[in-house]
């Protein structure tokens, strides 16, 4: 480790020294960019200096209407942040698109000579159609030209943020509204985005930006990660508030670069290391290429999670660690959703309810037999408001007591098909239009196959048509992870939360990371050419993001095989003695130590 804490004190020293610099800066009107690494307190700080600042407004928002903007990543950063400032009229929270579409909107002019010049929307603009004396909205957040109305994508507001944000005029008329606007998680935003927020700066007029992040938890695609080429105040933030003094160390082994500090309090803590290059069976290929078998994996995790909830018997209580995996496929396996999996091209469509028939039975049905079985008949109603749920007599009450009897039958021991088709064929309550359409185009194109034929397209009636055949009992596992009921996450979904005790899995799924390899070439890491940069940077951020998780203790699990050069980098992070080879019996089950 080329450097030390030992110019590092506290996290609490550290905390109130990096704020003075960030209000230093604020007084001199120069924008800064302070680099915080996991744990560090990033929005505490943030909070800190929009207190300061509403404290003096005077002197930071000197004419009336002015606020200080606050941009963030997600919905519940805008929250937290308008909770813990009070809700104050001075300070305007908003996400990056919230923010954005605030700044362009009223310049619609502007925007429909510019539409056009998008790219993704050359298919629905040609040379001879002109927007002129059309709206703009983006209410919908998607693409969509309708009558005189053009509906913008999410996708479209910082495209076109960044084409009006090269106007010196504009950039002095958002300043004039906003002298002073606070990014939130910096490395998230579009790429391009903070060298449109800036201009010329700082010779030119304009706002005051201070960015907050740390580029090393950069996992998203298109965002703009370092940004260290620009005319920015740099200020570290060395503190980590979240984890032990082991966790601590292992990552300033990682991150010589950035040493932290943990707090003055915290517990000693610990990090252990599992690996699995002892299996001599055979491994995985294509993405889950030197992978040990799924079997071998729900057994290895089983005994890793036991091993790390034993080092603690009679020190303390401890539940199982929360165990982040790196693809949904992955905890699908461990959950028993594997076959949903299968049905769709897209996680998001059934992780995130993107799909409308997904949507329909986790957000509605489910829990209106949650209701109906523990007799909360008025919330049930009240969910079922919008389906105009019939209740006209006593012989409805019969009807309703038949319908969930038959739903219960089939979501016990039936298939996902099963349930709709009780569904759709029930006339106590409204099944949205979207699941209703989605049935009948799917019969539809069934009846006009001829014999032998599958249904091969479109995309959407085809994953209907398998979704149809999964077993129900799939949709209740399914419904546990989505509402965090189970101890998995994904590595990517689990940025800035933390967790007592964290079980970390890394091995195949995804050809975008290999993480033997990131470990393997740590020590040459400034050799790298541009593109091997970029995909150990990759591979990288998420492993420090998954690691950093950690409060108390980390564990950490291979499933491929680590060659000599990453484990010795292991090895180093960690002590000799925290990395561990599991031996395997030869029914795949790991044998204790």
């Amino acid at each position: 480790m080329t450097t030390t804490v030992a110019e590092v004190t506290t996290a609490e020293e550290e905390s109130r020294g990096s704020l003075l610099k960030i209000l230093g800066a604020l007084t001199a009107r120069q924008s800064f960019k302070m680099e915080a690494g996991a744990g560090a307190g990033k929005t505490h700080s943030l909070i800190d200096t929009l207190q300061h600042i509403l404290r003096n407004r005077s002197d930071f928002l000197p004419r009336e209407g002015q606020r200080v903007a606050c941009i963030t990543y997600t919905n519940v950063a805008r929250n937290e942040i308008t909770r813990r400032t009070d809700a104050s009229p001075y300070v305007f929270a908003e996400t990056i698109h919230g923010f954005l579409w605030e700044a362009i909107s009223p310049f619609s002019k502007f925007l429909l000579a510019e539409v056009p010049n998008l790219p993704s929307w050359a298919r629905l603009v040609d040379d001879d159609t002109s927007l002129a004396g059309y709206s703009v909205s983006y209410d919908l957040g998607f693409r969509r030209i309708n009558e005189d109305v053009i509906s913008l994508h999410h996708d479209d507001i910082p495209a076109l943020a960044m084409r009006i944000f090269s106007n010196r005029k504009f950039r002095s008329l958002v300043a004039d509204r906003f002298p002073i606007i606070l990014v939130d998680e910096y490395q998230d935003t579009p790429s391009g985005l903070a060298e449109a927020f800036l201009g010329e700066q700082p010779e030119a007029p304009g706002a005051t930006y201070g960015f907050f992040g740390d580029h090393w938890q950069q996992i998203f695609d298109k965002t703009c990660g370092s940004i260290d080429h620009l005319p920015l105040v740099p200020i570290m933030k060395r503190a980590n508030w979240r984890s032990s003094q082991a966790v601590v160390s292992f990552l300033n082994y990682m991150r010589p670069e950035l040493p932290q500090a943990p707090v003055s309090a915290a517990e000693i803590g610990s990090v252990t290391i599992y690996h699995t290059n002892s299996w001599a069976g055979p491994r995985g290929t294509h993405s889950k290429k030197g992978q040990i078998p799924d079997h071998v994996i729900k057994a290895t995790l089983q005994w890793v999670s036991e091993a790390a909830q034993n080092r603690h018997q009679g020190v303390e209580e401890i539940g199982r660690p929360k165990t982040l995996m790196l693809t949904h496929s992955s905890i699908a396996t461990e959950l028993g959703f594997v076959n949903i999996d299968r049905c769709f091209a897209r996680n998001e469509d059934f992780v995130r309810k993107n799909d409308d028939v997904v949507a329909f039975l986790l957000d509605l049905v489910e829990p209106c037999c949650d209701y109906f079985a523990s007799k909360q008949y008025g919330p049930m109603f009240d969910l079922l408001k919008r389906s105009r749920p019939r209740m006209r007599g006593r012989s409805d009450k019969t009807g309703w007591m038949d319908l969930f009897g038959a739903l219960n039958e089939a979501r016990n021991g039936g298939t996902v098909g099963d349930v709709l088709d009780v569904l759709l064929n029930q006339e106590y309550f409204s099944v949205p239009q979207a699941v209703v359409s989605r049935d009948r185009k799917w019969r539809s194109a069934l009846r006009e196959l001829s014999d032998g034929q599958t249904l091969n397209e479109p995309r959407r009636l085809v994953e209907y048509g398998d979704f149809r055949g999964v077993s129900y009992l799939e949709v209740l596992a399914l419904r546990d992870y989505v509402e965090e009921n189970t101890p998995f996450s994904t590595q990517h979904g689990v940025k800035g939360a933390e967790y007592p005790n964290v079980l970390a899995v890394f091995g195949g799924g995804w050809t975008q990371y290999n993480f033997a390899d990131m470990l393997a070439r740590f020590p040459t890491r400034g050799d790298l050419s541009e593109r091997d940069r970029k995909r150990f940077e990759k591979s990288r951020n998420l492993f420090y993001v998954a690691c950093s998780r950690a409060k108390s203790d980390l564990t950490i699990l291979f499933t491929t095989e680590l060659s000599h050069s990453a484990l010795q980098t292991l090895r180093e992070w960690a002590g000799e003695s925290n990395v561990v080879g599991i031996s395997f019996s030869s029914d795949g089950s790991p044998l204790d130590q």
